[in-house]
């Protein structure tokens, strides 16, 4: 089997202008450029074919150059099927410079019954560099009363010392059902504000971490219901410290 190929997205200044400086495909996903205007750029992220299949080793590597506001879109979820005795895993490096920021509200990341994932998510932040990041986790699928085994690990870091370190284990069935973690619920939807701390946690769902960084938090048995319970916290953080109006200047659309 051939080395898998991590898709990389750039985006830094070049010559006082933003360009995308690396767009590179991967065995899994392709990144499509949606435009860039003044200080900001929005990417899509698009699989190549049907994911995750047991052997699959998906990578992407996300870079945001000093100064820049970058918005990653996935039009459409990510299934992880029955991989039948073997395994995959999922992996996003993201990299944000200083007086940068990167927002990406991810589609639902559904895990099938049988699947078998680890999904690792690492945040390097440096200076006043931000990221808000926005995760479904469903466990099966519509007509499945569960799924996995799955593992996802978050780690955040700002300038090299931890932020948020965490190990969500579900490959145990009557572990990830007790309350406090999943509690019998099939879906977890999380916020992720990194980089920046709200003056304060509005409502039960809401934690300020012990940095620059905040959490929300929802499990509901649909993903349309843990998603709305942390809607309020994704709109204020944007508006409060993921806004791109700030990096805009120039009101020109060209693609890079």
């Amino acid at each position: 089997m051939s080395e898998t190929v991590a898709a990389r997205v750039t985006v830094e200044r070049v010559g006082g202008r933003v360009r995308l400086t690396d767009l590179s495909g991967g065995t899994y996903l392709r990144a499509q450029p949606l435009g860039v205007r003044g200080d900001t750029a929005r990417v899509a992220l698009l699989g190549t074919y049907a994911l995750l299949l047991a052997g699959d080793d998906l990578r992407m590597e996300i870079t945001v150059g000093p100064g820049v506001w970058l918005e990653l879109v996935e039009p459409s979820g990510m299934v992880a099927y029955d991989a039948r005795g073997g395994a995959a895993s999922w992996r996003a490096d993201l990299n944000v410079a200083d007086g940068a920021c990167l927002v990406w509200r991810g589609a639902p990341f559904v895990v099938s019954s049988g699947a078998d994932i680890t999904r690792n998510t690492r945040v390097r932040l440096s200076g006043s560099g931000r990221a808000l990041v926005h995760e479904t986790l469903v466990l099966g699928r519509s007509y499945e009363a569960s799924g996995g085994p799955l593992r996802s690990v978050t780690r955040a870091d700002v300038d090299g010392r931890p932020l948020l370190v965490e190990d969500l284990d579900l490959r145990d069935p009557l572990l990830s059902a007790a309350p406090g973690v999943m509690g019998g619920n099939r879906v977890q939807s999380s916020t992720l504000l990194l980089g920046a701390r709200p003056e304060r946690s509005v409502g039960v769902r809401e934690t300020l971490l012990h940095g620059p960084g905040a959490l929300a938090r929802a499990v509901a048995e649909h993903a349309h219901e843990a998603d709305a319970q942390v809607a309020d916290s994704w709109e204020r953080w944007r508006a409060g410290f993921a806004d791109p109006v700030g990096y805009e200047g120039v009101p020109e659309d060209v693609f890079a």
